[in-house]
């Protein structure tokens, strides 16, 4: 991705040096290369565009207005990348090259156990699997639950989905999501159940597991399929299906009782310059937006505000695809607006989702018998 700084920057090299000759900002807030987010380059300011800004700042602003900015160029294609996608019946994963990917038998802790060694998860995942299940125990004494089905190839699926044809008779699966169409495939969806040593039955909400479900949003995780929702999801409830969608979106679904397919259309209505505000907690803060893919060209720029982009706070904004039309954008911020509201003024009633935006057949998308077998 590149990163273009807009011309409202050079309002702050005149409050900070006197016109005249240029200056060279560097290497301001580097990320991390391996979760794909850009480094700044170089911002070079030239006298004209001090005198243009000098210019501009005839007219009185307010602290709040004034934002810097900045914009990132994200090819097209990102649009089916990121921790946001939403895969289901209607929307297809798109691609099968994922080179996130983890092992998470050599990245877990003793809090769990894993049902193959070569199990693949994205790494945010597995972060939050490892937190969420490490404070499980501490709290519970417990340390059953078993890490049962990651991330599937499209290949794999394609295979199990045969092999229920075969098996049936049918035409099409009854139990089985088609290829191209499991959440498994994008490696922030795990299936949990309990190493019991004998049946290994699926997790559900009961007992002291009943402490999963109510704070598996702290580590960015929501229950995908739960019986309110099925008839959006397309999928009857399964207790067992976690996905990583990241804290403050997890929070949020699990506010508003949102299937995720409400909640991915939800965030469109909001823009850079009317982000949705939320506070997390007394201390977090975020703004959350959505930019349309250009149709015009193969890049779409996604505007950031410049302390993010300039940020050494860890996740200070995060940027992923729908897997439909465009970016959704999460900022950390230091406060929130004078405009903001509380998220049960926002959401009064659970938006519509329309007949092609939802599933009437109500399948489950995966198998979970009373044993470690998936589909």
């Amino acid at each position: 991705m590149v990163i273009l700084v807009k011309k409202a920057f050079a309002v702050i090299v005149l409050l900070l040096v006197a016109a005249g000759g240029f200056l060279v900002y560097d290497q301001y807030g580097k990320k991390d290369d391996s979760e794909g987010e850009p480094s700044v380059p170089a911002i070079m300011v030239s006298d004209s565009d001090v005198q243009e800004a000098q210019s501009e700042t005839t007219t009185e602003i307010s602290e709040e207005e004034f934002i810097p900015s900045v914009t990132i160029e994200c090819k097209n294609s990102d649009i089916h990348k990121g921790e946001l996608i939403l895969v289901n019946r209607d929307f297809a994963y798109v691609g099968e090259s994922n080179t996130s990917l983890s092992n998470i038998y050599s990245m877990k802790n003793d809090s769990y156990y894993v049902n193959s060694t070569g199990m693949l998860l994205e790494t945010k995942m597995i972060n939050a699997i490892n937190n969420m299940l490490a404070d499980f125990q501490a709290q519970t004494g417990i340390n059953n639950i078993l890490a049962n089905s990651g991330y599937r190839s499209v290949a794999e699926q394609t295979e199990l989905y045969n092999a229920d044809l075969a098996s049936t008779g049918l035409e099409t699966s009854e139990l089985v999501a088609p290829p191209g169409n499991s959440e498994h495939h994008t490696g922030y969806a795990m299936d949990f159940a309990i190493n019991d040593g004998e049946s290994y039955p699926a997790v559900r909400n009961e007992g002291e597991y009943t402490w999963i479900y109510d704070n598996a949003d702290k580590y960015g995780m929501i229950l995908r399929y739960t019986e309110e929702n099925k008839n959006i999801t397309g999928y009857m409830a399964e207790s067992w299906h976690f996905r990583y969608i990241g804290k403050p979106h997890a929070s949020i679904v699990k506010q508003t009782g949102m299937a995720y397919e409400e909640y991915i259309f939800f965030l469109k209505k909001f823009t850079f310059e009317e982000p949705l505000e939320y506070k997390y907690s007394d201390n977090e803060f975020y703004k959350i937006y959505f930019v349309n893919q250009n149709h015009d060209s193969d890049i779409t720029e996604v505007p950031l505000t410049y302390d993010a982009i300039t940020s050494t706070a860890p996740e200070a904004y995060s940027v992923s695809g729908n897997n439909m039309d465009g970016f959704v954008v999460t900022l950390k911020v230091d406060k929130l607006s004078e405009n903001y509201k509380e998220l049960s003024e926002i959401v009064t009633t659970a938006p519509e989702v329309t007949e092609a935006e939802s599933v009437s057949e109500q399948v489950p998308e995966d198998i979970v018998t009373e044993t470690t077998e998936q589909e």
